[in-house]
């Protein structure tokens, strides 16, 4: 079968006519010599019944049943005999120069817009890849204080790959913010802990303090790279409504082997504490 395009039937079908059932001013019968004549073949046999069985459905299933070579003669032949001239023949005599020639369909090229997706897509996938070699290089530090600190320093590139206008950690009276970023206008205080084990309810406290201490809108996001204990998770949501969420290692990680983006994540992560107040979700179901 022919690789015609549905867009290159279009051209050749409004340059034929072929929207009333006809082929140009055919009849049966010199509709039939030409097909004969050019192709060897009998337009008339039950192979090309199509539909109403017209000339243009025997027409169109000559496109579909007929390899390209014996499609492009037919319609160079019978380009020879009409009369229509002007760019919409022009337009259908390089379609059959691709048959003839058996060339691919040719692909459209990128727009600007679409090269410039493609190249900033390229990048980020890059700067992804050098953040997860780096956060690998990481787990295995022996200073875990030099670790905290650079992990700070990795999720504030994270959040600046993904236009969310990262801060830098900075201190207020009596605190310390590992620093915040902007989700959909809204701002969220960051804090992030590698310790060897989950953490206790007592860290998130401290967090919960910090947030609610700025304002009633205030929000957050708790990275803890070895996640959080089974009785923090129970404690945290007791009694008050949560204003955070916990992000662990293994989110981070599937953030940077592009299973979802950072964007997508945390849009995901907000509407799950906003709809049903949870703190903690495993990574499978946000997929």
């Amino acid at each position: 079968m022919s690789d015609l395009t549905y867009v290159e039937k279009r051209k050749f079908e409004q340059l034929l006519g072929m929207s009333t059932g006809y082929v140009l001013d055919y009849s049966n019968r010199s509709f039939a010599e030409l097909v004969r004549d050019s192709t060897g073949r009998d337009i008339y046999d039950a192979r090309y019944e199509y539909a109403s069985g017209s000339k243009a459905n025997r027409l169109r299933a000559f496109w579909q049943k007929e390899e390209n070579a014996l499609v492009g003669k037919l319609m160079k032949d019978m380009l020879d005999c009409c009369d229509h001239r002007g760019e919409l023949y022009e337009t259908c005599r390089l379609i059959v120069m691709r048959l003839l020639n058996n060339a691919p369909i040719p692909q459209p090229i990128a727009t600007s817009q679409e090269s410039d997706r493609s190249s900033q897509h390229r990048q980020r996938s890059q700067v992804l890849a050098e953040l997860k070699e780096e956060l690998s290089r990481l787990a295995i530090e022996t200073d875990r204080s030099k670790a905290g600190l650079a992990l700070e320093q990795l999720l504030n590139r994270l959040f600046s790959e993904f236009q969310l206008k990262p801060r830098q950690p900075f201190h207020i009276v009596g605190e310390q913010i590992d620093g915040s970023f902007e989700l959909d206008g809204q701002i969220y205080l960051l804090e992030s802990k590698w310790e060897k084990q989950p953490l206790p309810e007592a860290d998130l406290l401290v967090f919960r303090g910090k947030i609610e201490g700025k304002s009633t809108f205030t929000r957050g996001v708790f990275i803890a790279l070895n996640d959080i204990s089974t009785a923090a998770r129970d404690a945290i949501t007791r009694g008050k409504a949560p204003s955070f969420f916990v992000m662990n290692g293994h989110d981070l990680m599937m953030i940077l082997i592009e299973a979802m983006s950072l964007t997508d994540f945390l849009q995901k992560r907000v509407r799950l504490l906003a709809e049903e107040g949870r703190v903690c979700v495993p990574f499978w179901e946000l997929r």
